[in-house]
């Protein structure tokens, strides 16, 4: 396999991952006898290297309460740096939330940044610890993070001893999705960035009355539809999304297909389950190779005689719109406000 194809392979994963943890069949656990192999091959190597490090230093310094605090998650108490400077994260939604803080991982999945062309121009200056379901332990050791940052759907309880073998390690039961906010409310609380959080909090807030207001029409007059595109997938987005508690917050409607739960693929027998006064169609084009991949299967369904019969066509109101739609942050919410005072309060 080429590089090309390697990177874009690793694309597919990632975007497959964020499209698949908003649809109810989202998380499949890794099958049993590659996580098996990891967790041999990595305990084995964290053993060796932790060790060897015990060995070299025979009188640790020992934290104290000033420099380091207790916080409870997901798989139980860890006690952490009070101002950690070398943050790990693994998971798509927390990247975004540490970023949208203010600060810059030193080891995450680069092909996030790649593809969410919203945090950042380029992974300048971070490293890649692969795939985040699964990432590459020894790397991360080699990194000698302060702090490891993830999710239960990333990290089931076997990963989480290995990763805190090599730093203090915090699990969060919470994704993107719809509970974006409190997600990036949790990491403010690990990271002492609670000051932060309630300027982002307050920032949004004030954008969306700004919308609300410079709409001419009752909000809830308004059907937005959200359906997104990639090779071999064609689904809607529902109400029970990141994207979803944007459209909600602003008080806009949704079609009936969109109203409850996550969202689901559909086939071109059911394109009118898309349609909607405003419909916003998420077909990356920032970046470029996955642009490409797109405007076959786009001009595929642009060519289908269901697409002109839907009202949003027929009114010239369907808008092709970038990856911060996929997205789970105060960054992201705050571009598709941008979206919506751009094409809806008009």
């Amino acid at each position: 396999m080429t590089k090309l194809h390697h990177r874009l392979h690793r694309r597919r994963l990632l975007l497959q991952s964020i499209q698949t943890m908003s649809l109810p069949q989202a998380n499949q656990p890794l099958n049993r006898q590659r996580r098996f192999l990891l967790l041999m091959g990595s305990a084995a190597f964290l053993s060796s290297a932790c060790s060897g490090k015990m060995q070299t230093n025979n009188q640790p310094a020992s934290p104290t309460s000033e420099t380091v605090k207790r916080m409870q998650h997901a798989f139980g108490e860890t006690e952490i740096p009070i101002n950690p400077a070398r943050i790990v994260v693994l998971g798509v939604f927390i990247v975004e939330a540490v970023v949208a803080l203010g600060i810059q991982p030193i080891g995450l999945s680069v092909d996030v940044f790649n593809f969410f062309t919203h945090l950042s121009p380029s992974a300048h200056g971070v490293t890649d610890i692969g795939h985040p379901r699964e990432p590459n332990l020894e790397q991360i050791l080699v990194l000698k993070p302060d702090l490891i940052l993830t999710t239960k759907s990333y990290s089931q309880s076997d990963t989480y001893n290995l990763l805190s073998t090599i730093a203090p390690t915090v699990v969060f039961d919470a994704e993107g999705k719809e509970q974006w906010q409190h997600l990036t409310y949790l990491c403010a609380e690990v990271l002492g960035k609670q000051t932060q959080a309630e300027r982002l909090a307050a920032d949004y807030n004030t954008k969306l009355q700004t919308f609300k207001t410079e709409l001419s029409k009752d909000p809830r007059q308004v059907k937005v539809s959200v359906a997104y595109l990639y090779p071999g997938r064609l689904g809607i987005y529902g109400k029970d999304t990141f994207s979803g508690s944007v459209l909600e917050a602003a008080g806009l409607s949704r079609p009936h297909s969109q109203t409850q739960g996550q969202g689901t693929q559909i086939s071109l027998e059911l394109l009118s389950e898309m349609d909607g006064d405003v419909l916003f169609l998420l077909s990356p084009q920032n970046h470029v190779e996955v642009a490409d991949e797109i405007q076959s299967p786009l001009a595929q369904l642009k060519e289908n005689p269901l697409w002109s019969q839907l009202k949003a066509v027929q009114t010239n109101q369907v808008y092709e719109v970038d990856t911060h739609w996929y997205g789970s942050s105060y960054i992201a919410a705050n571009l598709i406000l941008d979206d919506l005072l751009k094409y809806v309060a008009i």
